[in-house]
């Protein structure tokens, strides 16, 4: 689950660090606020390929980063030993990707 996105120097945003709450999480705002910047931004942390064009006029590079949660599946929780010294909370991922 995504749970933090950082936006530096791409469209219009100089920088940005945005949280996400688990559930639903909606993205709302006039034409022009940034909402497709937002989703361009993951869709870059995601590996799909972008262009220079997105990175903010007067700046040489962007950067983009990705916290998320990755939560084990249930059933490999149920086989845990009752006394395991194992962390219990979900395991942690980031992503980073820097256009120039």
């Amino acid at each position: 689950m995504l749970q933090t996105l950082y936006i530096e120097n791409i469209a219009v945003i100089e920088k940005s660090a945005i949280d996400f709450s688990s559930g639903l999480n909606v993205l709302t705002g006039e034409t022009g606020a940034g909402k497709s910047i937002i989703i361009d931004a993951i869709n870059a942390i995601m590996g799909q390929r972008t262009s220079r064009d997105i990175i903010r006029t007067g700046a040489s590079s962007a950067f983009v980063s990705a916290q998320c949660f990755c939560s084990a599946p249930s059933a490999r929780r149920a086989k845990a030993p009752a006394k395991s010294t194992a962390d219990p909370r979900p395991p942690q991922c980031s992503e980073k990707s820097r256009l120039a």
